[in-house]
């Protein structure tokens, strides 16, 4: 949620995911650009389950990593509940784009256009009946010649099936002057290429450039509604936030929890003392386990029982700030290492910090006593 959205209530951030749309995971094929923006926290949470389920299946071919997303489970997930997702077709690599494209060419050379014709039929139905009025033509302001080219032929189509277009700037750097630094940068990466007919309007325009580019291929009319139909994409994006509470996850303890000595009088430690007597069973149980330990391996002096102490304190502090025991953090880490020893995994903690604090020694989570070897709580050596 914008901080300041009372004073900037026009202003927006809308979250999406240029995405690669294919039919099935395999290679060769072309991985064909699509836009998805979400309209709240829904569509965001949709967006991020179809990132995972992308990046799951991710495969390599040649020296590149490919994530594309199966339209089946773009699919099922948008209709699973549907209008939350924004769809565009994207830029000229988007698969409408680029049946357009052939189609333009076939119309040039007197082929035979209805293959082509269906299968832009094929793709708008499919969106159509995903996104419904959340479906959108993009088109670009450009002067390369295939982008006019696009931008021209698609309005008949978007008129034939009801769809409204938008424009979008696909900016790929900030300023005009800056496309050298962006040709640099394109080259350094994958050797040469071609960068410049294709990326040299990718810049943030502003609307005079806009105008000027989209005047290539429409009227003045055209491009006011496509202004006022992107317009109407950045009304549909609601104002909501992704803040969560941080949360640590609890395990149950208290089947588990240990008894030490009634006879132990722990006062004289004052964070340890003050986490036992917190009224918390997670934090009661993280005292005790540590304590239980040092009785058992016959260390219970005032030398780890200060040590103790001084873990307790920064567990304290920090529980504080976030209005949660720390301590069930160590408690649920320990579960998990415990559990994953008895299935007969080899398994610990993989920041060497750990070993610094000696109640992970003391609850198992590490296997080096930190006092012994002269670790410093705060970090491991």
């Amino acid at each position: 949620m914008l901080k300041n959205q009372d004073k900037y209530p026009d202003f927006k951030i809308a979250l999406g995911n240029e995405i690669y749309l294919v039919n099935e995971r395999k290679h060769p094929q072309k991985y064909f650009h699509f836009i998805l923006l979400a309209k709240d926290e829904i569509g965001n949470r949709q967006l991020r389950e179809l990132s995972s389920i992308a990046w799951y299946n991710i495969y390599k071919t040649g020296k590149m990593e490919r994530v594309p997303t199966l339209k089946s489970d773009l699919y099922r997930i948008v209709k699973e509940n549907p209008g939350h997702l924004i769809g565009t077709t994207a830029c000229l690599g988007g698969e409408l784009a680029q049946l357009v494209l052939q189609l333009i060419q076939a119309e040039q050379n007197a082929q035979n256009p209805n293959p082509i014709k269906q299968e832009i039929f094929n793709y708008i139905t499919f969106c159509k009946d995903l996104f419904g009025d959340d479906f959108y033509i993009e088109v670009a302001p450009a002067d390369a010649e295939e982008q006019i080219a696009f931008n021209k032929r698609v309005v008949a189509i978007a008129k034939a099936f009801d769809v409204k277009m938008v424009f979008a700037t696909d900016s790929h750097y900030l300023r005009p002057e800056d496309r050298l630094v962006h040709k640099t940068y394109l080259n350094s990466k994958e050797g040469e290429r071609e960068v410049d007919s294709f990326y040299a309007c990718s810049y943030m325009m502003d609307d005079k450039d806009v105008w000027k580019y989209l005047s290539m291929s429409y009227d003045k009319a055209t491009i006011e509604e496509m202004y006022a139909n992107t317009l109407e994409v950045a009304d549909k994006i609601t104002h909501y936030s992704l803040h969560k509470e941080q949360k640590i996850p609890q395990v149950d303890v208290v089947s588990k929890m240990k008894t030490i000595p009634n006879t132990l009088d722990l006062s004289k430690y004052t964070h340890l003392y003050q986490a036992l007597t917190s009224g918390d069973s997670q934090n009661e149980y993280w005292v005790k386990d540590c304590i239980s330990k040092l009785i058992e391996e016959n260390k219970l002096n005032d030398t780890y029982l200060s040590r103790l102490d001084t873990e307790a304190d920064i567990c304290n502090f920090l529980s504080e700030r976030i209005n949660q025991p720390l301590p069930a953090y160590f408690n649920t880490l320990q579960h998990y290492i415990d559990l994953f020893w008895e299935e007969g995994s080899i398994v610990g903690p993989g920041r060497g910090s750990a070993v610094g604090f000696l109640s992970n020694y003391l609850q198992g989570i590490t296997q080096l006593d930190p006092v012994e070897h002269n670790l410093p709580y705060w970090r491991s050596n």
